[in-house]
């Protein structure tokens, strides 16, 4: 077993590193500021039940990532440290939960080495600081995954059942029905295996109905409360329309891009498991050549994941995170036998630590939505009304939301002279064009900010060191800022 020091180190180490620069590196569009306002206004209607999104309901993802971010608020305040804090702590436990796992498999020095490779992976550096639901749900997935297959070796364990079964009811209130694939892994090792599985009938019931009973403790109450929209929209919409067809512009609609983009996540792996991905092509050598039962467990894991993700229409490289842990455990056997494993981990983590201390410092400028806030804040109250033309990112609702008390608004060129001159401070903000189309009343404070929408990219040539190539980059905005005081109405 791994000393208890160093996985206390593996904790508080990674914690650290996913934290550096979470205070200088505004929330990112579109996910993060969802999530973090509607935790925000979880804490202030004090309704735990169903989240909302400027006063509309939310119904995209279960509420255990908005109770963990209230918690955060309460700890640290609402900001953008706190509202990334719960995806820190649970990307720390799942590295120290993958190092405890492989250690029972393949002893604590890989076990040690399957923590730190996860932990280390530029996906999971991105998403351990990333304000959404993916941490809570890896974690609970992947125990869930150590808990089955402890069971594989004990059946009779009341610990490790019940452990299985509370981890995908969990698992299910961080982010849906994904988080029950790990009831399909036995089944799939005994298949790689070439051994006979038993299902176990009334083990599997009772597991089911404590599933229930711990999803539908909150779901029921949540169902009743909406009317069945919560079912309908945040499975029917958030689940089934996803699997068959794109959604956000994440993936390619038609059974042409459909077909292009199957091998989508085989790529995109190379890198977001960067840099263990240099070690892939070893690993699955070895496994293609001969592989040990325990490790056809984690392949058949790894494989279910990528199959379904796969399968789904809408494409993100994030949604195969959940693998990462027993892809990391696989890997981990290949890297720790490497001379090269050492140097690249100490210049992976040196390439980490100045991205969060220095690289995010000098992007922070270019998020507009932070900067209008931080120039607006003085000449606003808590009264004051606010909206926005032509310009419909959350991250503007949120930075707001620290000073006004009042939902936002989305107008058109036709309403924003009627909402400016309404009783009362109000603060407008547009695109440069959008100015032309409206009457400015002297007496308004107007400034302007330039710098990059980064929830909406663009495909663009740039020259680079003298050479002209095209490069996907964040649309590049120009915004005027219009504010009303009080005594101006």
């Amino acid at each position: 077993m791994i000393k208890p020091l160093y996985l206390v180190f593996l904790f508080f180490g990674a914690a650290v590193l996913y934290s550096l620069g979470n205070w200088s590196l505004p929330l990112i569009d579109r996910d993060e500021p969802r999530f973090a306002e509607a935790s925000r206004e979880m804490r202030q209607s004090g309704d735990f039940l169903i989240p909302t999104l400027n006063h509309e309901y939310r119904f995209d993802k279960p509420p255990l990532i908005y109770w963990c971010q209230v918690l955060a608020y309460d700890l640290l305040g609402e900001n953008d440290f706190a509202a990334r804090l719960p995806s820190v702590i649970f990307a720390a436990l799942t590295a120290v939960a993958t190092a405890l796992y492989a250690s029972r498999i393949f002893g604590p020095r890989i076990g040690l080495w399957s923590g730190i490779l996860f932990a280390t992976s530029l996906q999971v550096f991105i998403h351990s600081r990333a304000a959404v639901a993916d941490m809570p749900l890896v974690f609970f997935f992947l125990i869930a995954t150590w808990a089955d297959w402890e069971r594989l070796r004990n059946p009779e364990s009341e610990f490790w059942r019940w452990t299985f079964y509370l981890s995908l009811a969990l698992g299910f209130l961080a982010k849906g029905p994904v988080a029950l694939l790990p009831v399909f892994f036995a089944p799939t090792q005994a298949l790689l295996n070439h051994s006979p599985y038993r299902f176990r009938v009334r083990s599997a019931l009772q597991g089911i109905l404590a599933v229930l009973i711990v999803v539908g403790l909150w779901g029921i109450p949540a169902l009743i409360a909406t009317h069945g929209e919560y079912l309908r929209i945040g499975v029917g919409k958030h689940v089934l329309q996803r699997s068959f067809q794109p959604m956000e512009s994440h993936g390619v609609a038609g059974l042409g891009g459909y077909l292009l983009f199957l091998p989508y996540y085989l790529v995109v792996s190379f890198f977001s498991f960067f840099p263990w991905c240099l070690f892939l092509p070893g690993c699955a050598k070895r496994l293609w050549a001969h592989r040990e039962p325990d490790e056809n467990y984690l392949l058949g894991a790894i494989l279910i994941v990528l199959l379904v993700f796969t399968l789904v229409q809408t494409k993100l490289p994030h949604y195969v995170l959940p693998a990462y842990p027993m892809l990391a455990m696989l890997v981990a056997r290949q890297a720790e036998r490497s001379r090269w494993a050492r140097p690249i981990l100490a210049a992976t983590l040196v390439a980490y630590v100045l991205i969060a201390l220095v690289g995010f410092r000098v992007i922070e400028p270019e998020f507009l939505s932070k900067r209008i806030a931080q120039t607006a804040l003085p000449f606003i109250t808590a009264e004051t009304r606010t909206a926005s033309l032509n310009y419909d990112e959350q991250s503007l609702i949120w930075y707001l939301r620290e000073k006004t008390q009042g939902f936002h608004e989305r107008l058109d060129s036709a309403q924003v002279t009627d909402f400016m001159h309404q009783p009362g401070p109000a603060l407008c903000v547009m695109n440069e064009e959008s100015v032309d189309q409206i009457h400015l009343d002297p007496a308004w404070r107007t400034f302007k900010v330039c710098g990059h929408n980064f929830a909406r990219w663009k495909v663009r040539p740039v020259t680079l060191l003298g050479l002209q190539v095209t490069l996907p980059l964040p649309e590049s905005l120009n915004l005027v800022t219009i504010i009303k005081a009080q005594d101006q109405a």
